[in-house]
């Protein structure tokens, strides 16, 4: 039951809301809620209790584990994988030759520095610039940057790397968008807009994609220092290697190991002797025109374990640690997710919301008329067992706060002819929505600020529990429809629910008439394209 969430567990769970909304397509809200509910009752309540005892974050983890379940069982024979078990197996494939090529660098470039001929020691303080100090800066910089962010309280997506990549992706994506666009017709134009809007929806979700190149980074900095350590050994071991020191700046021997012992600080109660001494820093001065006859070999020889050690202490263990605060982040924002978001509100809705089955049985008669059998009342165990109307889908649209009012905006050609009271009694039968105040807007000549005072009123006077904007199905959404959105998200605020509730084509006896699927589809897709977290569609009377 405490299994944590990870990123493929993500990625599957999207790709099964993908799932859904094609079978929400092909069979409606009710195919859904039927086998949510099922799932629930047959297979998560016995195990875990009833909802009000669990977290949102465990009750999709266990939907998530029957789907996946459902899933090999129906497309194993097929041979097809999930997409989440794709990116483990990448993501590992990636961190393997990420951390390779760090190993394969390090040994390259140290064994190619570590070329003795013999005629002149090599020189401490490249290595040690090369492999100590310019690594030192690197992780510096990284540290710094952190620490800034943690004093002002800055979260990760203000951080300059994060804009950095969140912009090339987004430019990228844009681009990609403009260049195969010209080629694809209209209902594939419509895709693309539906899915980069839902990359612009999943925020909060992006900067999880920060720390696995986070973890890359360091990964290729452990095999990088590990490959310098290994090829300094392997010449040490197996060749003749000297090193020297040598300055221009007339330095003295005293001061150069008093440096050296302050650099040996972190391991010299471990390795007392893994760093020159006094007589050994002055035996392996290098002077150019002395040339090399009065140097010992066993000083030219005393650096190498220095030298070793510097690289572990400085640049090894600090990409470890790296390493470690890279998983402990993203273990960090995995558990910081609250699953309760306009796209897993209806999955919990569904299912913890009891079913009444109310379908008639149908027979076919000699004359191939069908006739429609008066059902038996299905109520399911724990459900309402009083009526006879079938329950109502569920909604997506949580609960609003009891003080806080629910507007609800009629257009002005709606308005008059608009039955409110019943169309407010749906809003709180069906979607729990307590005190519903209808406004008017799009009256010819009256400014738009002017219709939507009531809501900056109710904002100012302590807060907005959510907005509706009713909205004809059949006709297409359109660029006013999109900027009147954008308006209210200005005045509702970031995380106000945004609902555009559809209604399908008006008849004689009502305008409250249920929604064609396949245009539902195109509102909830133009809708998903404006990018907004909190804004969703929903039918008021389902299809």
């Amino acid at each position: 039951m405490n299994k944590l969430w990870n990123i493929a567990d993500l990625i599957d769970l999207h790709f099964f809301f993908q799932a859904d909304e094609e079978l929400r397509r092909r069979e409606g809200e009710a195919a859904l809620a039927k086998r949510d509910r099922i799932i629930y009752v047959a297979k998560i309540e016995p195990q875990l209790g009833k909802m009000d005892d669990i977290p949102p974050r465990i009750l999709v983890r266990k939907w998530l584990a029957m789907r996946r379940l459902q899933y090999r069982q129906e497309r194993g024979h097929e041979g097809q994988v999930l997409p989440g078990t794709l990116w483990q197996e990448m993501a590992l494939l990636c961190r393997g030759l990420v951390f390779c090529c760090g190993l394969l660098a390090g040994a390259g470039l140290a064994g190619s520095l570590l070329v003795y001929a013999g005629t002149m020691p090599l020189n401490v303080a490249v290595y040690f610039g090369l492999f100590v100090v310019l690594q030192l800066v690197m992780i510096g910089l990284q540290g710094g940057l952190f620490v800034y962010r943690r004093l002002r309280r800055l979260p990760m997506e203000s951080t300059a790397l994060y804009a950095l990549i969140g912009r090339l992706l987004m430019r990228g994506m844009d681009g990609m968008r403009r260049l195969v666009q010209r080629n694809l017709s209209g209902q594939r134009r419509l895709d693309l807009a539906a899915l980069l809007g839902g990359v612009r929806q999943r925020k909060e979700l992006a900067a999880l994609l920060i720390w696995p190149a986070f973890i890359l980074v360091q990964l290729g900095g452990i095999g990088f220092n590990l490959g310098v350590i290994g090829a300094t050994l392997a010449k040490v071991t197996f060749a003749d290697i000297a090193f020297a020191w040598q300055s221009s700046l007339q330095l003295s021997a005293e001061l150069v190991a008093s440096l050296v012992r302050w650099i040996a600080l972190p391991w010299s109660w471990l390795v007392p002797h893994a760093y020159p001494s006094l007589a050994q820093i002055q035996g392996s001065q290098v002077v150019l025109k002395e040339g090399m006859a009065h140097l010992a070999t066993a000083d030219l020889v005393s650096w190498w374990p220095f030298l070793c050690c510097a690289v572990v202490t400085y640049g090894l263990l600090p990409r470890i640690g790296l390493l470690m605060l890279g998983l402990v982040g993203q273990r960090r924002a995995l558990d910081a997710l609250h699953f309760a978001t306009l796209s897993i509100r209806p999955l919990l809705q569904r299912m913890t919301t009891p079913r009444i089955d109310t379908n008639g049985e149908r027979e076919s008669t000699g004359q191939g008329r069908p006739i429609t059998r008066p059902p038996a009342e299905s109520v399911e165990p724990g459900g309402p067992g009083r009526g006879m109307e079938p329950a109502a889908p569920p909604a997506a649209s949580a609960p609003a706060v009891h003080d806080a009012p629910t507007v609800l905006l009629i257009a002005d050609e709606l308005y008059d002819e608009c039955p409110q009271e019943l169309l407010v009694e749906r809003l709180r039968s069906q979607w729990g929505h307590g005190r519903v105040e209808c406004v008017r807007h799009g009256q010819p000549g009256a400014p738009l600020a002017e219709a939507l005072l009531p809501l900056r009123t109710a904002v100012e006077q302590g807060g907005l529990g959510s907005v509706l904007l009713l909205q004809e199905a059949w006709q297409p959404p359109l660029k006013e429809t999109e900027l009147l959105l954008r308006a209210l998200r200005d005045i509702a605020g970031e995380h106000t629910p945004l609902t555009v509730v559809l209604i399908g084509k008006p008849t004689p006896q009502t305008i409250l008439t249920p929604v064609d699927p396949e245009q539902l589809r195109v509102w909830r897709q133009k809708m998903r394209a404006v990018g907004d977290p909190c804004l969703e569609v929903q039918p008021l009377v389902q299809p």
